[in-house]
């Protein structure tokens, strides 16, 4: 458990040093750039070391802790992602007509679609987990109790799939709107299904 912390934080100081570097040498794009991975990579160690632990271990994913961040850091990925120009380099960028005053938005699909991607993978994995497998959600890895799985997802599902949505106009994520529209629908879908 203790390397996992130690991996992260020695890419952070290694990140935050170049990025003080870059920023000496008045290379500010490239200083924001390195920054921006640094801490990516750091919480990607943290996280996802911290479930081959818990697979490891033959422990259970049930975790706010899990669930949470899931959805918290692709969220905070799309959200930040006009604000660096590492981000400004587009993979594919769609028209999308919008019928009632006909006017054309332009979806992108880039480098955030794909830093967030694994963590909503993780998250629909957990999510859909929750009405199949845990019967309550962990709020620590002690917990004995917390609140019911299928009712934690479902909120889970309404609260980010509206989060997911504002994050993915803002930042014209296509992504974003489309993981959006799932969670929605999906709430919608395991609701009605009670």
């Amino acid at each position: 458990m203790a390397l996992r912390h130690s991996i992260a934080w020695f890419i952070m100081l290694i990140g935050i040093t170049a990025t003080i570097f870059f920023f000496i040498q008045n290379k500010d794009a490239l200083a924001l750039n390195v920054l921006f991975i640094s801490i990516y990579i750091a919480i990607t160690i943290l996280y996802f070391l911290r479930i081959f632990y818990y697979v490891d271990h033959h422990a259970t994913l049930n975790e706010i802790y899990f669930l949470s961040l899931a959805n918290i850091i692709p969220l905070a990925i799309i959200l930040v992602s006009p604000f660096f120009p590492i981000f400004e380099e587009v993979l594919l960028a769609f028209e999308v007509n919008v019928y009632p005053a006909n006017e054309f938005v332009e979806l992108n699909l880039g480098i955030p679609s794909l830093l967030a991607f694994p963590y909503l993978l993780v998250s629909s994995a957990l999510l859909i987990r929750s009405f199949t497998r845990y019967q309550f959600i962990r709020i620590t890895s002690q917990s004995e109790r917390g609140p019911s799985a299928e009712w934690t997802a479902i909120f889970t599902f309404f609260i980010f799939g509206v989060l997911f949505l504002i994050a993915g106009v803002f930042a014209s994520d296509l992504l974003g709107i489309l993981y959006g529209f799932f969670f929605i629908f999906s709430g919608i879908g395991f609701i009605l299904g009670k």
